[in-house]
């Protein structure tokens, strides 16, 4: 070992001695992250901070050492957590950063409830907390890992924390030299399908808003089908749409312009207190009690206090009347899906609990055998229209006892409606969804309660009349 590397060893050792564990946060094959207490000559703490062990042969935890530089340097970031030290030891590259208080925006959207009034309170400051990666450094800074956990809000401002997989835009590369992220949240290119830019980021904010809006965690069928549901109003159905384009080059060209589209939207649902633009002299006030927003609000005085029956502790701008449709819990009448303690209320969790594992159950169907079954319940339904049709126009010889409008009825209304209806309930309509992003959805029990009131009584009504015209 050379003087120098045995120097640095060795003041490595004498750093790591000046730190008590507190607790391990998070432990994997590439990184372990630690929440650790400084401990002074005179053995006083002070702290906590967060220290993280980062494989040096994994590629990870570059973009650390870049800020770590830059805040020496004097840079001062506003939703990035503040480097304290850098250095390696051992195979390992070790970073001390502070520990940031608060709770996650994960957190928050249990507390509070999801809803318009809280993605307009929440997702331009994070757009602006994404910026500060893509435009405060040489080269774009792309997080690749933008998730509700990844959110920290505190009193003090909204911080983007684990930048661990984050990496700079290289000019020119075809595809990321690594392949992490969480799949809910990161866009097809992050796995292989080409290099992650500005726009992955975009991706990653259009999902956080739909975080933001329903309260769960999107997946693809929600995103195929076009991110339909009672709790995403039009105007902002249609941002999340451009930002989650499978094709980069259809998202968002930056987030600047998802933010401005994003304020443009809340404004069309009712929220004219939002401004596109920013700057210092804007008014602040949110409900999470976050500081130093530099987009408009309405005046803090303006602010009215919860309605009764809403998620205690939480505070949004006066509900306008599409809140009070979309969300009529909030505002006295129905049991809340989300509990003022943060957890899913008795009736959400079965919901919830339902709703992933039909969908988990149909994403794990091979794609040819969902064609083929569509095929097979299309050929039976068509066979079965021509018998209703063949009944009708040659009758059998009881059958010929009954008027010719009876027939009609019985085969051509009540017959082929119903095996219709049927077959329409039995196919998998996520390409037809994707095809005609408009079509009506029903969920699965409506349809089947649908079909079987439908059978019950129109078979009952024949069932009635039958009897008298044959006699």
């Amino acid at each position: 070992m050379r003087t120098d590397e045995l120097s640095e060893h060795l003041d490595a050792l004498q750093r790591e001695e000046c730190y008590r564990v507190d607790a391990v946060l998070k432990e994997s094959p590439y990184e372990i992250t630690q929440r650790v207490m400084f401990v002074g000559r005179n053995g006083a703490e002070q702290g906590p901070f967060i220290r993280k062990y980062i494989a040096r042969d994994s590629g990870l935890g570059a973009v650390y050492a870049r800020m770590c530089e830059a805040q020496r340097c004097g840079r001062r970031f506003r939703f990035l957590p503040r480097i304290s030290d850098c250095y390696a030891c051992g195979e390992d590259d070790v970073v001390i950063m502070e520990y940031v208080h608060g709770e996650t925006l994960q957190d928050a959207v249990r507390r509070c409830g999801p809803s318009v009034a809280f993605a307009a309170d929440v997702f331009p400051r994070l757009c602006d907390a994404v910026l500060e990666l893509h435009e405060g450094f040489d080269a774009p800074i792309i997080h690749r890992d933008l998730k509700p956990s990844n959110i920290m809000i505190s009193r003090d401002g909204l911080t983007i924390v684990d930048l661990g997989i984050a990496r700079f835009y290289k000019d020119g590369a075809d595809d990321d030299t690594r392949h992490f992220g969480t799949r809910a949240y990161a866009p097809p290119e992050q796995f292989g399908y080409g290099q992650t830019t500005v726009r992955s980021d975009v991706y990653a904010l259009g999902m956080l808003l739909y975080f933001c809006l329903a309260g769960e965690t999107p997946d693809v069928r929600v995103r195929d089908e076009g991110f339909f549901a009672d709790c995403i109003p039009e105007p902002l159905r249609a941002v999340l749409m451009r930002a989650t384009e499978f094709d980069p080059a259809r998202r968002f060209g930056d987030v600047r312009e998802l933010r401005s589209a994003f304020c443009r939207a809340a404004q069309a649902c009712g929220y004219a207190g939002l401004a596109a633009s920013t700057g210092p002299d804007y008014m602040m006030g949110l409900s999470m009690g976050i500081r130093g927003l530099d987009y408009r609000l309405v005046p803090t005085a303006a602010f009215e206090p919860a309605p009764s029956g809403f998620v205690e502790g939480c505070r949004h701008l006066p509900a306008s009347p599409q809140d009070r449709a979309m969300y009529p819990e909030s505002f006295g009448g129905r049991t809340p899906l989300f509990r003022a303690d943060g957890r899913f209320g008795a009736v959400g969790r079965v919901q919830s609990a339902l709703r992933h594992a039909v969908a988990r159950v149909k994403d794990a169907i091979p794609k040819p055998v969902v064609s083929l079954w569509n095929t097979a319940v299309v050929v039976a339904a068509a066979l079965l229209l021509t018998g209703c049709v063949f009944a009708a126009f040659s009758p059998n010889e009881r059958d010929a006892a009954y008027p010719w409008w009876f027939l009609a009825l019985e085969y051509l209304v009540v017959g082929a409606s119903s095996i219709v209806f049927l077959a329409y309930a039995l196919i998998d309509k996520r390409d037809l969804y994707a095809l005609f992003p408009h079509f009506p959805r029903f969920p699965w029990w409506r349809q089947a309660l649908f079909l079987v009131l439908y059978v019950l009584f129109a078979f009952g009504l024949l069932g009635a009349i039958g009897p008298s015209l044959s006699a």
